[in-house]
């Protein structure tokens, strides 16, 4: 019975040897696994932020498009580079 009471502890402080070394073996990738892990999060949280701003960028650009489309837009669109109509005389302000 002895016998077996030894054998029992033997394997116990192998088994905890065993579990000791694996997690020390372990904790070096588990900790630049997870500083990756928190790295690319950053980066996604980043380039979703970016990527809003874009769409907000793309839907005005669709709406100045739409705009300047119609023949009222594109004579604004004119007037603002400085076009004149045919006829038409600049106003010059001298300060």
């Amino acid at each position: 019975m002895a016998h077996t009471g030894r054998f029992s502890w033997v394997w116990s402080l192998a088994l905890w040897l065993g579990a000791a070394f694996l997690v020390a073996s372990i904790t070096p990738r588990t900790v630049l696994r997870l500083s990756q892990w928190r790295q690319l999060r950053t980066e996604t949280a980043q380039l979703e932020q970016k990527l809003q701003t874009l769409r907000q960028q793309e839907r005005a650009l669709q709406q100045e498009l739409q705009r300047v489309q119609t023949d009222l837009g594109r004579e604004s669109l004119m007037r603002q580079r400085g076009w004149i109509r045919k006829g038409e005389e600049p106003l010059r302000i001298d300060p």
